[in-house]
This record gives C-alpha cells, sequence and structure tokens, in this order.
C-alpha cells in the first residue's frame, strides 16, 4: 500500500525555507541573486585584471611591491561589502544562511502551496526525517 504524501511545498524539490527556487524568467532570476555574492564576484574580476597587468611591469621588485598593493586594495574592498540580511551559516565562512546557490532566498518568491512547478522530492524533507 502506497503511503498518501501531503500536498503542499514542504514536499517540493524547488522548497527552501518557505521559498520556491524555481526561476521561471531571466528577469525574476536576475532580481534574485545574492548581491553581495554579486559584489564580491566584481571585486575579485578587478582585482585579477590588475594582477594581470602587473604582469607588464619589468622589475620584478616593482611587481611585487605592485602585487601587495593590489592585494590589499582587494582585502579593503572586501571589508567595506555588506548587506543588510547577511547571517553567517555556523561555521562555513562567509556564506549566508538566507544563501541558496547564487540566489537569495529573501529575495525568492514566497511558496504558495502545490503549483504547475511542483517536483516530488525524492528524500524525506528535513522536518519529516524524525517521523
Amino acid at each position: 500500500m502506497s503511503r498518501i504524501k501531503r500536498l503542499g511545498g514542504d514536499n517540493c524539490t524547488y522548497f527552501v525555507r518557505e521559498r520556491c527556487t524555481r526561476t521561471r524568467d531571466p528577469e525574476e532570476s536576475a532580481q534574485s541573486r545574492c548581491v553581495l555574492l554579486e559584489e564580491r564576484r566584481k571585486v575579485g574580476a578587478q582585482t585579477l585584471d590588475r594582477l594581470e597587468r602587473i604582469k607588464r611591469l619589468r622589475d620584478p621588485e616593482d611587481r611585487e611591491v605592485a602585487r601587495r598593493h593590489v592585494i590589499q586594495k582587494n582585502l579593503q574592498a572586501m571589508t567595506k561589502l555588506s548587506c543588510p540580511g547577511f547571517v553567517p551559516a555556523a561555521g562555513e565562512g562567509p556564506v549566508c544562511i538566507h544563501q541558496h546557490l547564487v540566489y537569495c532566498l529573501l529575495l525568492l518568491p514566497a511558496c504558495t502551496g502545490r503549483c504547475e512547478e511542483f517536483l516530488v522530492r525524492r528524500e524525506p524533507a528535513a522536518n519529516e526525517k524524525g517521523k
């Protein structure tokens, strides 16, 4: 005999902490991206570009001084970045509990229950494991 499953987001693959992680349109997806991750990515890309340009310097000592300066500027820029909704995940470094892949759960739409995108979760939901 089959077991009856409860309807609603709890049993949907896309359900994460009351939010729907299924992105349907690119614009909605872009608006839900984690702002902090995007800013870190930009700073990192700028730093890599600067480090690449340093390689053109002829004098090794000048390259080393410039490299240290670029790295120092990178650290300063990274420490200035912040997000009002940032809550550190326990013991996982600079990861936020609201981060899901490259998205911020706070910016994703709330789950309304069973919908057209409903996909049955293969493993039991976290709140179902103890039963």
